[in-house]
């Protein structure tokens, strides 16, 4: 870490002390549509926000279309369940939802649920890191039956694990713990040409990127001006502090490069202290964010 950034660690850390004794805080939700796909922070501003009753975690958030109707699935956490679980709502264009349905809730926590189609099926990989493995699931009643189809990697600590279709390859951006402190210290890939019977190999330029605390994912791949960006988180301020979109210059099985394009942050309300996830489609886009509130 370079010094600048160590003071900087060393700073916010106290600020969040400081902060700690004087708010509460939670995770919710903001999503809306767009009349254009997404390019700059403006459009983050007026969205509708998804609030957990009682102030829990509504966070790790993503958006599937299905048959002319809008779900996001997402991570909650409450008072009942020891670990967070795995929820899905409908939602509507004038802002409306319904009440969370629970999809799964293990024994272990999960978060995180990429949902994504491969073919005809709806497929998710949540984060399982507790259980040490990268699982993916198969809708069998959308949205809210799910069953276990494998376990895509076993015996290893990985977080936030994405998938990402390119140029005829499968590949899965995610953080390990390797080698390192901190989930978000480093970047992996991992590739196959075919997600539901793999054969994974491990990019030769694992981990692909490391640092402190900036590169776990933060979302899937998306078009942002133009360019292909990977949202990562960046935990210098506190965890999910900010979002960075990447710039994918160049994936392949043998190389891998991205640059930093722009920083997300949550300048669209004075009470909100960060955000961690981002999912945008050309006419979508969801994210969450952090909300502080004076203690009682």
């Amino acid at each position: 870490m370079s010094i600048s950034r160590i003071i900087l660690k060393k700073w916010y850390k106290h600020q969040q002390n400081q902060q700690s004794k004087k708010f509460d805080s939670h995770w919710y939700i903001r999503f809306g549509w767009l009349d254009e796909p997404l390019h700059n922070q403006d459009q983050l501003k007026d969205l509708f926000e998804i609030h957990s009753p009682k102030k829990f975690t509504f966070a790790d958030c993503f958006y599937v279309e299905n048959q002319g109707r809008h779900f996001i699935f997402f991570e909650e956490v409450d008072d009942q369940h020891p670990v967070g679980f795995l929820s899905v709502l409908e939602i509507f264009k004038d802002g409306r939802s319904t009440e969370p349905q629970t999809i799964l809730k293990l024994d272990y926590h999960l978060s995180y649920p990429c949902v994504f189609k491969v073919e005809n099926d709806w497929y998710m990989i949540p984060e399982s890191s507790a259980n040490k493995t990268v699982e993916l699931w198969k809708c069998t009643d959308f949205p809210t039956q799910w069953e276990k189809h494998s376990n895509l990697l076993e015996g290893i600590e990985a977080v936030d694990t994405t998938p990402f279709y390119h140029d005829g390859m499968w590949y899965l951006f995610t953080s390990t713990r390797r080698n390192c402190k901190k989930f978000g210290d480093r970047l992996d890939l991992f590739f196959t040409e075919d997600i539901l019977n793999p054969n994974w190999q491990e990019h030769p330029q694992n981990p692909v990127c490391k640092g402190q605390q900036q590169f776990r994912m933060a979302g899937k791949p998306f078009m942002y001006q133009n360019k292909l960006v990977r949202p990562s988180q960046d935990s210098l301020k506190r965890y999910g502090g900010n979002i960075e979109l990447k710039e994918i210059t160049r994936l392949g099985p043998s190389e891998y490069h991205e640059q930093l394009l722009e920083v997300v942050v949550p300048h669209w309300n004075n009470a909100d202290d960060g955000c961690h996830t981002i999912n945008a489609e050309p006419d979508f886009v969801v994210l969450d964010a952090i909300r502080l509130s004076p203690k009682a």
